[in-house]
């Protein structure tokens, strides 16, 4: 129990010894050594993230290789697309040709799906609707019959005759 003793106020003594210097330290202290001891801080701080700016660079070296993967996923996907598009347009009969003052063509205006089903469900109605008018031609129900009711003109015309007193 003594050796516990001696050792606790060895450390009491130690500590307050310590204290003393603290204290004896901020006194003496110059405002060019606070600067001096900031700086050396700083510099500390500074070294150990000194390859920020290098990693800072890659991370967004690896954003744009995701961003261009991206982007090349998405021009693959129209242009398989487009190309499933163009096979069924020609396989129906459908005209990939751009209309008369740049309109768009028969396959962008009537085949818009994105799988082979439902463009060709799409191609197949277009198709088949293109066949029918084109079996039954152009028609005009009414053209060349006249139909004449006799010689009656009707009241509006005896009217306007009694009124302006046109004769026959």
């Amino acid at each position: 129990m003594s050796d516990a003793t001696t050792t606790d106020a060895a450390s009491a003594e130690n500590a307050a010894a310590e204290g003393d210097t603290k204290q004896t330290e901020t006194q003496t202290v110059s405002q060019a050594d606070v600067d001096r001891i900031v700086k050396e801080r700083v510099a500390r701080e500074r070294a150990k993230y000194a390859d920020y700016d290098d990693l800072k660079a890659k991370a967004e070296g690896s954003k744009t290789l995701e961003e261009r993967l991206a982007a090349m996923e998405t021009e693959l996907t129209t242009t398989k697309t487009q190309a499933l598009k163009t096979s069924i347009a020609a396989k129906f009969g459908i005209s990939t040709e751009p209309g008369p003052k740049g309109e768009p063509s028969d396959a962008d205006l009537f085949l818009t799906g994105s799988d082979a089903d439902s463009l060709t469900a799409q191609a197949q109605r277009l198709a088949g609707r293109d066949a029918d008018r084109k079996k039954q031609g152009n028609v005009a129900p009414k053209e060349g019959s006249t139909k004449s009711e006799g010689t009656d003109e009707g009241e509006h015309r005896s009217f306007a005759r009694e009124l302006f007193g046109g004769t026959d």
